[in-house]
């Protein structure tokens, strides 16, 4: 791995930052020295089984500690502001588990903040900096496709048990599932310049099922689907005058691709990551870029700039407007 090893510092320590460690730690040469957690003995446990030298119950401590270069911020959204403004203000690189932000307000101000303390920030929207989306980005831009016509997308499990997913106006299945096939979208076709969107709310506060077209000046639309009580095929699709690609299910992990020519039931050559990083896995690939990034003295990722991570953020916001969540 020829990327510099950073030290790196975990605020959080649930469920992804498991993953997290477990990935990093495999596959690429970043070093995790430190770990905060709020709940007691969950740091030390955490600690314990990753390896790591220090455990923190105050994240100002954390952030405070001389001996780390960047933070992961792996709490719950609702409050990754305050989380990330703890790394930005401390003079710390920091990776922001996704969405950055349920609120866009909350999103322009971590990165505005953190391009004023000139460090890099970065949203973990890991899924555009693995190795197929590295290929759709070149099948879009080469003009392979022809023309975009149509994108799809959709994301859905029956998550009616995931509690931290419906706690009222802290918590957004749109901002949280919903934004792998936004961001799949705005990687391709950039902002919208209409939304149109109907769906359904739990509890009249929180949306479970959302439907939107997303229009572009180009022409192209997208249509996505959302669901946090139903599952979904979780696939996607590019469609364009000269062929359409075919993403397999999961779309947003290490998956398989397949290019059919634009005619009826056709199909054509096809690719799959058979490589050793699967599933959640592929967080790895975007600590390798950040590492990267940081190496480069740059403050935005070139694959997501915080104007499109703050775009996709925008779109989810405006989708639950329309479903009539309450937003104030």
């Amino acid at each position: 791995n020829s990327v510099p090893a950073l030290r790196w510092g975990i605020l959080g320590a649930g469920d992804i930052a498991e993953v997290f460690a477990e990935t990093i730690q495999k596959n690429t040469n970043q070093k995790i020295v430190a770990v905060a957690s709020k709940t007691p003995g969950k740091g030390e446990k955490f600690a314990n089984r990753f390896g790591i030298p220090k455990t923190f119950t105050s994240y100002e401590a954390l952030v405070e500690d001389m001996e780390i270069d960047a933070v992961y911020v792996a709490t719950l959204p609702n409050t990754h502001r305050s989380d990330a403004l703890l790394a930005i203000r401390a003079s710390k690189h920091v990776l922001i588990e996704k969405p950055s932000a349920l609120r866009v307000e909350d999103a322009q101000f971590i990165y505005s903040e953190a391009r004023k303390a000139k460090v890099f920030a970065m949203e973990a929207m890991w899924s555009r900096y693995l190795p197929q989306a590295s290929i759709l980005r070149q099948l879009v831009s080469t003009g392979s496709l022809g023309e975009i016509q149509v994108v799809q997308a959709d994301f859905g499990q029956d998550n009616r048990t995931i509690e931290r997913l419906w706690i009222p106006g802290e918590s957004s299945i749109m901002q949280d599932m919903g934004i792998y096939p936004i961001s799949f979208v705005q990687m391709l076709l950039g902002d919208p310049v209409k939304i149109t969107a109907t769906g359904s709310l739990h509890n009249g506060v929180s949306e479970s099922f959302a439907s939107a077209v997303l229009e572009f000046e180009s022409g192209a639309r997208a249509v996505i689907n959302v669901a946090g009580k139903a599952h979904l095929p979780t696939t996607a699709s590019i469609s364009g005058t000269l062929g359409v690609v075919v993403v397999d299910g999961p779309f947003f992990i290490p998956s398989a691709l397949e290019l059919r020519p634009a005619l009826f039931n056709a199909h054509g050559p096809a690719w799959a990551d058979t490589s050793d990083i699967q599933g959640h896995a592929g967080l790895c690939y975007q600590v390798s870029h950040f590492a990267s990034y940081v190496s480069q003295g740059l403050l935005e990722s070139p694959l997501q700039s915080h104007k499109d991570t703050v775009s996709v953020i925008s779109i989810g916001e405006e989708i639950r407007r329309q479903l009539g969540v309450p937003l104030s």
